[in-house]
């Protein structure tokens, strides 16, 4: 049975030379542990690649198979639903297989938010968890009310404000979410709240702070956990995006002597090697990662070296296989509990495939969400760029920059779409401030200028 982030295993039956791309778990066989004749669960997944280390996996295993004893013995044994979903999070989270374990973990705790006898502990667990996987699949306004009911709930743990920082950026509430921060951090500073402290810092143009504020999560965490190599991984690109190449590589380097195959820190490689016009060392690093993990951005990005390596055949063959596996994804999504919001994946990969009507059809389904958020604004202006439509361009273009933020993609495209629409003067100041974050502007980005 397909889910949707390993719907892109299905470009194995591409032939592109690049090996076999694989998924870490197989959803072939059973798919439920019984608990009684009336109560099942659902089970973990049959591992095809190890991406954890022996010691997580074994903690996981453990953990899944105490709550299933627990449960068989007492069914009503709320806290063995909470155990589960925070399973289920994990080993989605660790091996990219989203889709089958977010609805696992919505089918666990519905169960417990569902329960009138459930006490108001249980409830706020239970709340906190279904946030988070609300989050992962990108249902932004339904994270954030869920998150809410917590708070109203238990109003002094910060997991709880970890969840609304998260769901107010998402929805373009950024005030609302620097207060939600200095509440978490009032709380518990660690990895999970300095992590956020640096991307709110990032989105408000301090980038010196944001890598401040994200070497203190690496710095909070045990080296080698999932969550520690993340934060390295995204303090790496942080340097990356502010120019600091050299940093950026050792951060990556680091993350992969802690966690060798880390697919993220190799795709962080892959990024150095392409930022240095090194297109055959940067697909070999993204088949790599592909290989353990198959995300749709990693794919897309194969396709942007085959496409910077001048092998324009292969690259469109990629994106339209990738257009084809998203929507079949939109269709098998039918069933779930959860479904993943794909507007944004859908709207890049139809601009990709230079499908325009298609494009602006779905970026503006992402907007009608969430109109404040910046990401939003920016690929609804660049839509509008590539169609020409430079007015409209010029106007996303202005709210994707309200923040201040210092990115320097975001900053160079707005000076793209400013000098598009006649605003010349100002659309060469925010071009040179780009350069001036970082000399090294995506090629791709240059070669759509007008």
């Amino acid at each position: 049975m397909k889910r949707y982030f390993t719907l892109f295993t299905g470009l194995l039956l591409l032939s592109m030379s690049i090996g076999t791309f694989s998924s870490c778990t197989s959803t072939e066989g059973k798919e439920s542990e019984k608990i009684n004749g009336e109560l099942s669960v659902p089970a973990l997944l049959t591992s095809q690649k190890q991406v954890s280390n022996p010691a997580e996996a074994a903690l996981i295993k453990e953990t899944y198979n105490k709550a299933i004893a627990a449960l068989k013995a007492n069914p009503d044994d709320l806290k063995q639903f909470i155990s589960l979903a925070s399973v289920y999070i994990t080993e989605g989270r660790i091996t990219g297989n989203s889709g089958y374990y977010s609805n696992a973990a919505i089918n666990v705790l519905d169960r417990v938010t569902n329960e009138k006898a459930s006490n108001k502990e249980l409830a706020f667990e239970a709340l906190s968890l279904k946030s988070a996987v609300l989050l992962n699949m990108h249902q932004f306004k339904d994270a954030l009310a869920v998150a809410n009911e917590g708070l109203a709930l238990n109003s002094s743990t910060s997991a709880i404000y970890g969840a609304l920082v998260d769901a107010n950026v998402e929805m373009g509430n950024y005030e609302e979410a620097v207060a939600d921060c200095d509440r978490m951090l009032s709380i518990r500073p660690d990895l999970r709240s300095y992590s956020r402290a640096s991307y709110l810092r990032q989105i408000h143009g301090d980038n010196k702070g944001a890598i401040a504020a994200m070497q203190m999560a690496v710095e909070a965490g045990g080296p080698g956990d999932e969550s520690t190599e993340w934060a390295r991984v995204t303090l790496g690109d942080l340097y990356l995006n502010t120019g600091n190449v050299d940093s950026a590589s050792f951060e990556y380097m680091t993350a992969l002597s802690y966690r060798p195959d880390y697919p993220y820190a190799q795709i962080g490689l892959a990024k150095v090697q392409k930022t240095m016009k090194n297109y055959d060392s940067a697909i070999a690093l993204t088949k790599q990662a592909i290989n353990t993990m198959s995300q749709p951005a990693f794919v897309s990005m194969l396709a942007d070296l085959y496409e910077l390596k001048n092998d324009k055949s292969k690259a469109a063959e990629i994106r339209n296989e990738v257009v084809k596996l998203l929507e079949e994804g939109e269709t098998e999504q039918a069933k779930e509990n959860v479904k993943h919001n794909a507007s944004r994946e859908m709207a890049m990969a139809y601009l990709d495939t230079k499908q325009m009507d298609k494009a602006l059809e779905y970026a503006q389904k992402d907007l009608a969400m969430r109109p404040g958020n910046i990401d939003a604004n920016e690929l609804m202006a660049w839509v509008y760029y590539k169609k020409g439509d430079y007015a409209n361009a010029k106007v996303h273009a202005a709210k994707a920059l309200k923040t201040n933020s210092k990115n320097a993609t975001t900053l160079y495209k707005a000076g793209m779409v400013y000098a598009a629409a006649g605003d010349v003067v100002k659309g060469n100041e925010l071009m040179q401030e780009a350069k001036q974050v970082s000399p090294y502007i995506d090629q791709r980005i240059l070669l759509a200028a007008k």
